[in-house]
């Protein structure tokens, strides 16, 4: 069963983060002596840089986070002709998207300080869309999307869900866009952003990207010994440049990009082709699932491509 924390505790744990994370700042790692330079040339060189994420990642560094942007995938409007893609932030490597929290993990343990237990952290301070709905309606929303993933027989999450009045979000503030400049759960819905973030994540971006979600890895260590940098927390933004409802028949409905959204929150990837009718554009999903790189509309049901990858992710959790 799906907890609900009081956002009065959780914001002071937040300010209690922001202060330990300002105080024990580490050092930057040889992951920064290799990407700091490719970062700056890409800005003399192109006025800007070839990779957003490249230079938020550079700005971490220079601020001495202990986080770096992996990854960033994002989820579209159907009918815009895009399709949800993913980027990679320092584009060099194996590009494998593999990444998953690790039970027991001491750098994790959200409002509860137990690291096997996933905290989902709501953003109330940029809960409210343009189009008119409150913090409280969207919060809801998002509340009864970690219900369902909460909610599978299959795993047992222990998650909660927290509201905090606190402008969280690491990513946004690496880009210039506020936000704290700290990740202070396992995954936050840091709110609804203007039009300007998303075409930074991608040309005309704000047209047609209803949410992100950004993968965060540790520059400190490799627990589990894979190889690997270890996944420390996602966010996930919202596109406050389109009409939101909660009404479950019109506009973008929040709660089915919120399952969308936290369905990588929660590690998966997308699923599905789609595919066109050339006579008269409409799309098509084989099959339907709530994990579909598109938005097709409503959809507040899991489908079973989407309760079988979440289960093969989390079945065995913590014990995995």
């Amino acid at each position: 069963m799906l907890q609900r924390s009081p956002p009065g505790a959780l914001l002071l744990t937040g300010l209690a983060v922001l202060l330990t994370s300002c105080a024990d700042a580490p050092t930057p790692t040889a992951l920064d002596d290799a990407l700091l330079p490719t970062a700056e040339a890409k800005k003399n060189e192109n006025g800007g840089g070839d990779n957003v994420l490249d230079q938020a990642n550079a700005t971490l560094a220079l601020q001495g986070s202990d986080y770096r942007i992996a990854y960033a995938e994002y989820y579209t409007l159907g009918e815009s002709g895009e399709v949800g893609t993913v980027i990679f932030a320092n584009d060099r490597g194996n590009k494998r998207l593999g990444v998953d929290f690790i039970p027991d993990d001491p750098r994790r343990g959200g409002a509860d300080g137990d690291p096997n237990t996933i905290d989902f952290w709501v953003d109330v301070t940029q809960g409210a869309t343009a189009s008119g709905l409150s913090a409280a309606e969207t919060t809801d929303a998002i509340s009864r999307a970690m219900g369902t993933w909460d909610d599978r027989s299959c795993s047992a999450l222990g998650a909660s869900v927290n509201p905090v009045g606190v402008d969280i979000g690491l990513v946004q503030a690496s880009l210039g866009f506020g936000g704290t400049g700290i990740a202070v759960s396992d995954v936050a819905h840091a709110g609804w952003l203007p039009p300007a973030f998303f075409d930074a994540i991608a040309p005309n971006g704000s047209s047609f990207i209803l949410g992100v979600t950004f993968t965060l890895t540790f520059t400190t260590g490799d627990l589990d010994g894979d190889g690997a940098a270890d996944l420390g927390a996602r966010e996930i933004y919202y596109n406050d440049a389109f009409v939101w409802a909660d009404d479950g028949t019109s506009n973008v409905d929040v709660e089915t990009v919120a399952l969308h959204e936290a369905g990588h929150g929660l590690s998966q990837a997308h699923f599905g082709k789609i595919f066109s009718t050339p006579s008269n554009g409409k799309l098509h999903f084989a099959p339907r699932a709530v994990m579909n790189a598109s938005y097709s509309g409503v959809q507040r049901t899991l489908a079973g491509t989407d309760n079988g990858g979440h289960c093969g992710l989390w079945g065995s959790w913590p014990n995995n």
